[in-house]
């Protein structure tokens, strides 16, 4: 079985900061929709992101104003960094899924499952290769994959 690279996960806040930096401001209810994730969660790591000064807290809309979080200078270095992090796993896992078989891939993909949302989403990885190999992509669970 072909080996896990070295620190495949993303944290939450270098996730936060990517979506940010590719979609502009956003709102907390707005980043848990995109991550699939609890937006309590998404609010406290907004929180701690504010106090090492990698977000601030700006107005958005114009008539009905709604609290959206952007990237401080700061922010946008930490923000490139995470993505260039992102890009080298896509590439890795790009690279390896021609040479598995259905298990093999089935296993690497799930230890890639929580980090192929935001690819798909940036499309660094084209969804339609993956709808080619047969996966399911609910991505709610463990990946699947389909024989054909």
């Amino acid at each position: 079985m072909p080996k896990m690279p070295n620190n495949v996960e993303l944290s939450l806040g270098e996730e936060i900061l990517i979506l940010i930096r590719e979609r502009g401001p956003l709102t907390p209810e707005e980043i848990a929709g995109y991550l699939r994730r609890d937006v309590g969660e998404v609010r406290e790591e907004l929180g701690y992101l504010e106090l090492d000064k990698l977000v601030t807290r700006v107005r958005r809309g114009l008539i009905f104003k709604k609290e959206a979080y952007d990237l401080t200078p700061t922010g946008l270095e930490e923000a490139e960094r995470a993505y260039e992090k992102l890009r080298a796993r896509t590439n890795e896992l790009m690279q390896r899924l021609s040479l598995l078989s259905p298990d093999e891939l089935e296993e690497l993909l799930n230890q890639y499952a929580s980090i192929i949302q935001l690819m798909l989403l940036l499309n660094l990885i084209p969804l339609e290769l993956l709808m080619l190999m047969g996966l399911d992509l609910l991505m709610l669970g463990p990946v699947v994959v389909h024989d054909h």
